[in-house]
């Protein structure tokens, strides 16, 4: 799992003549396919090594320090989504399609 970019695939998004075309559909959806697979491996084992190290912090803690340590995770958690949500409302839902590059002040790159 220690690719970071594939070559062919890279090579095949190189020489094809429009964004998201290609002639080599096929091979396109073959190495996409293997790329999705590897990403949900990755997916499963870092969610494996966070319940592994919450489980050996709740043995390490106290029983009030194991409820104060989920409640501030929980806290974090849900100020985190708050905050995404009201930074997409800014940005503007159309510019999570848009396929321009622009920085999270709204520049351009």
């Amino acid at each position: 799992m220690q690719k970071v970019a594939d070559e062919p695939l890279a090579l095949l998004a190189y020489n094809s003549r429009n964004i998201g075309e290609s002639n080599q559909g096929e091979v396109v959806d073959k190495e996409m396919d293997s790329h999705a697979s590897d990403m949900y491996k990755i997916l499963v084992e870092a969610d494996k090594l966070r319940l592994d190290i919450l489980k050996r912090m709740i043995d390490i803690l106290t029983p009030l320090q194991a409820v104060e340590f989920q409640v501030a995770s929980k806290k974090l958690q849900l100020c985190l989504h708050e905050w995404s949500k009201r930074r997409d409302i800014q940005m503007g839902i159309t510019q999570l399609f848009n396929t321009d590059n622009h920085s999270s002040s709204g520049d351009s790159l």
